[in-house]
Order: structure tokens, then C-alpha cells, then sequence
């Protein structure tokens, strides 16, 4: 399998903090890949860097190389507002736009325009005729697996829906825009097991056409969902292999410690 996330020698700090030492790892395409490890060890930060959203973090230094299918996103030239749109990003609790549910997975396009004219990216022009929008919608939305549960209320507003609906909406939101990688931080950590369950449901189908990258602390859903599981402790990526070898014989003491539980 070809490789989609090329990172080499990624380091990161907030001021002073060195959250990240020397990370090295190839993510393959159209799999699943699990970040794993205790909390404050550097799982959302490095997924943060993969869309450059620790740009926005006051203080932040990031070094190293970050390629996304052979492109270097941090390379000087580089449309930040490009690079977040191939590759969407879907956060621990969910967060509809207070707009009726069609305008939250139509915001988007709108404002990007297609991608043939990218002269529209930031202002309000669409070239999508209305049927266009419409079906873009309903296609997110089928991606989704929310479609059959909202077509018949799609001018209600988002906030009606249930908290997993809402985090399916959300990865509705991503898939609009067509991107490349989709990261997931902590998806189902607010959420019920039923609720739980769609969502690993989804994520498995997903990558027929999207390389997932999903933190998680909920270690028996990496060894549900994950293709590859990476484990990360104070900021270094300790351990990274097949995610049967890592729950079944990793190869490291600390990966070991805390798959059974004997560290925290």
C-alpha cells in the first residue's frame, strides 16, 4: 500500500514545551491508522500538525517535514487554507454550525467554490447551481450513513439532532469538501455505545476512499478499527506496527506496560 503522511524528524514545542522529539512514520493510504497512548503524550498534537492546526496556537514552533501525498505542507509556498481543506479534521465533541443541517454540509462548498475555479476559495460566489448543492448534500450525508435519519428535516437546525447524529453530521461537514485525509481526535469519546458503534461502523467504510488517522483512548476500538496502531508516550512515538502485532506482541517494554494496563 502506498504511502499517504510522510513525516520525518517532526519536533514540536509550545514556548518552552517540548511536546514532540524527533517523530518518524509513513501512513499508509486508505487505512486506518490508531494513535494510542496516555494523556499529555502528544496523540492530538501530532494529528494537529498533519492539517497544521498548532499554526493557530500562540507560541508554537514546529520543525521537520510533513508530506501529504508527496506535497510538503509546511513548505513556504503552500496554501494553509488548502491544505485543511484536502485534509478535514473531526473533534472530540462535536460541533454542528448553528445552521439548519443542509447548511452545514453546504457552507463549506460554497465558500471553496469547485475545485476547478479555486478564484472563489473566501468569498461568498458559489458556482454550484442549486440542484448541484442539493446533491452534494445528500451525498455527504449517504457517506455519512446519516442520510435515511435527516432527509425529511434538513431546514431544522443541527442543534435538534442527537450527540451522535451530530458527530456524523460533522463528518458529513469534512466530506463535502472531498478531502485526501480525514483526522479523527477522539470521535466517540462523548458519545453512547450504540452511538459508538456507527461511528467505527463508518470509519471502517471510510477508508475504501479516505486515509483515517483517529486518536483514541479507547484502546479495544484501535484493535477494532485500526489497520495500524501508533503508540506514543511523552511526546516520542515509541512504537509503531500492525495493530494485532502491538496488542498481541509489541515489540517494545513501554508499548507492553501500557497495553496491559500497568502503566497509565
Amino acid at each position: 500500500m502506498s504511502e499517504s503522511i510522510f513525516v520525518k524528524d517532526l519536533n514540536v514545542w509550545f514556548d518552552k514545551n517540548h511536546a514532540l522529539k524527533d517523530v518518524n512514520i509513513t501512513i499508509p493510504k486508505n487505512e486506518i491508522t490508531a494513535i494510542i497512548g496516555p494523556s499529555g503524550c502528544g496523540k492530538s498534537t501530532f494529528i494537529r500538525c498533519i492539517n497544521r492546526m498548532n499554526d493557530l496556537v500562540t507560541k508554537c514552533k514546529v520543525t521537520g517535514e510533513v508530506k501529504v501525498d508527496g506535497q510538503d505542507i509546511y513548505d513556504k509556498d503552500v496554501d494553509v487554507v488548502e491544505v485543511r481543506k484536502n485534509i478535514g479534521m473531526v473533534f472530540q465533541k462535536p460541533n454542528p454550525f448553528p445552521k439548519s443541517i443542509f447548511e452545514n454540509i453546504a457552507y463549506a462548498p460554497r465558500i471553496h467554490g469547485k475545485d476547478e475555479d479555486k478564484s472563489l476559495r473566501g468569498t461568498k460566489v458559489s458556482k454550484y447551481s442549486k440542484k448541484e448543492l442539493s446533491d452534494l448534500v445528500e451525498r455527504s450525508l449517504r457517506r455519512a450513513a446519516l442520510w435515511g435519519e435527516v432527509k425529511d428535516r434538513m431546514e431544522k437546525s443541527a442543534y435538534e439532532l442527537s450527540g451522535g447524529q451530530q458527530q456524523r453530521l460533522c463528518i458529513a461537514r469534512a466530506l463535502a469538501v472531498d478531502p485526501q485525509v480525514i483526522l479523527f481526535d477522539e470521535p466517540c469519546s462523548a458519545l453512547d455505545p450504540i452511538a459508538t458503534a456507527k461511528i467505527e461502523d463508518l470509519l471502517v467504510d471510510l477508508k475504501k476512499d479516505y486515509t483515517v488517522v483517529i486518536v483514541t483512548h479507547n484502546m479495544q476500538q484501535a484493535a477494532r478499527v485500526a489497520d495500524k496502531t501508533a503508540f506514543f508516550y511523552l511526546g516520542e512515538l515509541i512504537e509503531f506496527s500492525e495493530t494485532k502485532k502491538i496488542f498481541e506482541s509489541p515489540g517494545e517494554k513501554l508499548t507492553e506496560q501500557y497495553i496491559t494496563g500497568r502503566m497509565g
